[in-house]
């Protein structure tokens, strides 16, 4: 729920060691020491590290590495043949190379002096939007999670923080009316984002190898212009 005050990964420390940072623990080795940035539960802020240490959870709890765990778990069931976390090193059929205007200039250049060495469970990952449309029907015919888990994941529990109601892991917003759920992200050279309704049926699903908001544009766009059935 970006409530445990975890805090974010990127930064000096992240540029200076990002080659080294090849398992989740390398991660935690790297921050794991630094205080919390507030009490746990008493407010809200986005955090990477909080899931990546997700991840970590769920090797310990499968025995397995976070990566197997979710290719076994969720990109299989799902059909999803063209999603990964593949090192940057390792060669990926039809892998796009992001393009950034960051760090100077007007030219776009390859962002690849920026990458991390793989994806993690804090995002990083590849993707096609048929693949991510194959995970929003996954979810919602219910082939990963129950009724009650799905319920979790877009509404959250009754808890309120700074007084507001928290979903588990995804954002929620509304276009004329339809509600939706999903998540966006994004980094330099890359924009993504899924947004799911299940009121409508809608799925919209962008990819772009361009710097935000190149993708949630185009989402919303869409979404702002869907008649509400």
């Amino acid at each position: 729920m970006h409530t445990g005050g975890t805090g974010d990964i990127f930064g000096p420390d992240y540029n200076a060691h990002r080659n080294e940072l090849r398992r989740l623990q390398d991660y935690v080795n790297l921050y794991g020491k630094r205080s919390l940035e507030f009490e746990p539960g008493s407010r809200w802020a986005y955090s990477n590290y909080g899931f990546l240490l997700l991840g970590l959870v769920i090797e310990k709890v499968s025995g397995e590495s976070y990566y197997d765990y979710v290719r076994d778990n969720i990109y299989k069931p799902a059909g999803m043949t063209s999603t990964g976390s593949e090192p940057e090193d390792l060669f990926v059929p039809n892998r796009s190379i992001a393009y950034t205007r960051l760090g100077g200039g007007d030219a776009w250049h390859p962002n690849t002096d920026t990458l991390p060495y793989r994806g993690t469970s804090a995002g990083g990952g590849y993707s096609t939007v048929e693949d991510l449309l194959r995970f929003a029907d996954a979810l919602t015919q219910h082939k990963l999670l129950d009724a009650r888990h799905l319920d979790l994941l877009v509404d959250g529990d009754s808890s309120l923080v700074d007084g507001q109601k928290r979903s588990y892991g995804s954002g929620g917003r509304t276009w004329d009316g339809v509600k939706y759920f999903g998540h966006n992200g994004g980094y330099p050279g890359m924009n993504g984002d899924l947004e799911i309704s299940l009121e409508s049926g809608y799925v919209i699903a962008v990819l772009a190898n361009m710097d935000p908001p190149a993708a949630q544009r185009i989402s919303e766009f869409i979404g702002s212009r869907l008649p509400e059935k």
